[in-house]
């Protein structure tokens, strides 16, 4: 039997062949074994459903999972697919947004897609994870990307980019994110409508009608823009931070506390989502959530600001990933294999029945779900280049040491298992560290060549 799942991407959701709703609560055990001889528990399908939800500019120091931030959202939903699930603790993105959607979207690093800053447009010569699929798994699986998409352009079709990419539906918005969350645009399929409601709980109904819709196994990409700015107040209901004013000057003054209850407004969201599902659907359901890049500067809690969002420091591209459902044995437990953005492509299709562990730039780390030893990747690597800004970043890193560069400063080398937060370049202290050296740029010439 092959098994299909579904991911969540800082997003998390589930979901089996079928929309019915009417399912439990999130984190509870919804799995293969449940029932008894009069119940005999949930029907599992040969194909699963594959969600991706994805959280944009939420990295670990704004993760209850991971315990990097002082103050942290309260997250029941993603709490729970934890707790059931397979935490990650060492997932690398690009700094920036449009570039690691890419990577997901095509198994391929920036510098072979060209999409390495915010607003590049994806090439219509690029297969599509969504095209993959349909090929190697023809006539299985129906697809959707709700929410942010990103990577439209004025060359590759415009509006018209998600389904000319081989996506069977796309509802969701132009750019990298909205002026305002509650006075928007829908894109839908090509189509444009002005939305009044809250993005986040847009996005979440958008989902859950598209998924009551299918009859056939389904993908479904859920992108939330939370909590990207604007900073905002979420409607009260989604939240728990009551004190918080409405007023610009408040939000200008404090932020973080805006920004971590927009985080609080998804978690509660995705719950919805989630309690949708019948038990047939939470069984037949793997789950993949992950954030796109790190926090922003102006709310980041690491230790420097600037090492936030957008850059190559851990702070802007080490983010958090679960996984849950399906297929996952690994229940309440954690891995530190290296895992990078570009690896979800094949890992998805694999998940899928696709019959692949390797594509492009891409590593299949399926059998983690289920299996402990090591990962597929020796070496992770992440970059950003932004012509308009004159910057040209990248980094690379093995299971301890990393090599990293900001075009025109130096190189800088840092053991992250005894500075995870990189404050002693080893190329300052005189540490002998040329076979390191050798080691992580010998591996950067061959994925740059």
């Amino acid at each position: 039997m092959r098994i299909g799942f579904v991911c969540i991407l800082a997003s998390a959701v589930l979901a089996g062949c079928g929309g019915e709703g009417g399912g439990g609560r999130p984190g509870d055990d919804g799995g293969a074994g449940a029932g008894t001889q009069s119940d005999p528990g949930p029907t599992l399908n040969e194909h699963s459903n594959i969600l991706l939800v994805i959280s944009d500019d939420l990295g670990l120091d704004a993760s209850s999972g991971y315990q990097v931030g002082a103050d942290l959202p309260t997250t029941p939903t993603l709490d729970g697919l934890a707790a059931d699930g397979l935490i990650f603790d060492n997932v690398w993105a690009s700094p920036l947004c449009s570039p690691t959607r890419a990577t997901i979207l095509t198994g391929r690093y920036g510098i072979r897609t060209g999409v390495l800053a915010p607003d590049n447009p994806i090439s219509l010569m690029e297969t599509s994870l969504q095209s993959f699929i349909d090929t190697n798994v023809p006539n299985t699986y129906t697809h959707a990307v709700i929410g942010k998409w990103h990577l439209f352009g004025p060359d590759n079709g415009g509006i018209d980019n998600p389904n000319l990419m081989g996506i069977d539906h796309f509802a969701g918005f132009r750019g990298g994110g909205v002026n305002d969350y509650f006075d928007w645009t829908l894109i839908e399929n090509g189509r444009t409508s002005p939305r009044d409601t809250y993005t986040t709980t847009a996005f979440v109904d958008l989902a859950m009608d598209w998924i009551a819709a299918q009859e056939e196994p389904w993908f479904a990409w859920l992108a939330f823009n939370a909590p990207h700015t604007p900073f905002h107040l979420p409607p009260l209901e989604l939240h728990d931070r009551d004190s918080l004013s409405p007023d610009q000057q408040a939000i200008d003054r404090d932020p973080l506390s805006y920004y971590l209850a927009a985080i609080e407004a998804m978690d509660r969201e995705l719950g919805r989502l989630l309690d949708s599902f019948s038990a047939d659907t939470r069984a037949n359901t793997v789950i993949i959530y992950m954030g796109d890049n790190g926090t922003p500067r102006r709310v980041y809690q690491g230790p420097l600001r600037t090492r936030g969002k957008g850059s190559v420091y851990q702070g802007g591209v080490a983010v958090p990933m679960i996984i849950s459902g399906r297929g996952v044995s690994r229940t309440g437990e954690r891995e530190d294999a290296l895992v990078s953005s570009v690896d979800l492509f094949a890992t998805i299709a694999n998940l899928a029945g696709a019959g692949t562990t390797e594509f492009n730039d891409s590593l299949s780390f399926a059998d983690l779900l289920s299996n402990t030893g090591p990962g597929p990747r020796s070496y992770a690597y992440t970059e950003v280049v932004i012509e308009d800004s004159n910057r040209d970043e990248w980094a690379i890193r093995n299971d301890r040491y990393k090599l990293m560069r900001q075009l025109p400063r130096p190189e800088e080398l840092y053991d992250l298992q005894a500075d995870p937060m990189e404050q002693d370049n080893l190329l300052r202290d005189g540490s002998n560290v040329d076979a390191i050296l050798a080691e992580l740029r010998g591996q950067l010439a061959m994925i740059r060549e």
